[in-house]
């Protein structure tokens, strides 16, 4: 079962602000909210994030999984932790596209909290499997 999805971006004062929310609504129709912080050299970094945790929104956003190619999904054991956490990132030029690629260095994150019954990170590792139709 998920608990909740947290999804956070950047904008940095060189990049389009309206296409950075479009790649964001991609993955979800939830409104986002806005934190604006500054950069070394006193540059505005605009923070985009929001948390899903009802039941249909969750439902709606693991949609994406349907078009994420399962292979990158292999080494999804490093990806969680033991407090149950799955960790994703996605390349923001790709997410514009409407292309889900995980991406390492992707700077669209995302954290799945998935509750498992023991909390042991191999039952999560099961569940996370299961949830993601891997």
């Amino acid at each position: 079962m998920i608990k909740r999805i947290e999804i956070e971006s950047f904008c940095q004062a060189t990049e389009d602000e309206k296409k950075i929310l479009e790649a964001l609504k991609n993955l979800t129709e939830k409104e986002f909210q806005k934190k604006t912080v500054h950069g070394h050299y006193g540059n505005p970094i605009k923070i985009y994030r929001t948390e899903i945790t009802k039941t249909r929104e969750i439902n709606d956003f693991l949609k994406i999984f349907d078009k994420i190619d399962k292979a990158s999904l292999r080494d999804i054991e490093r990806r969680i932790d033991e407090k149950g956490k799955l960790y994703l990132r996605l390349n923001k030029q790709s997410l514009y596209r409407g292309n889900f690629v995980l991406d390492d260095s992707g700077d669209v994150h995302i954290v799945i909290k998935i509750v498992s019954y023991p909390l042991k990170k191999e039952k999560v590792i099961e569940d996370a499997k299961k949830i993601l139709g891997y």
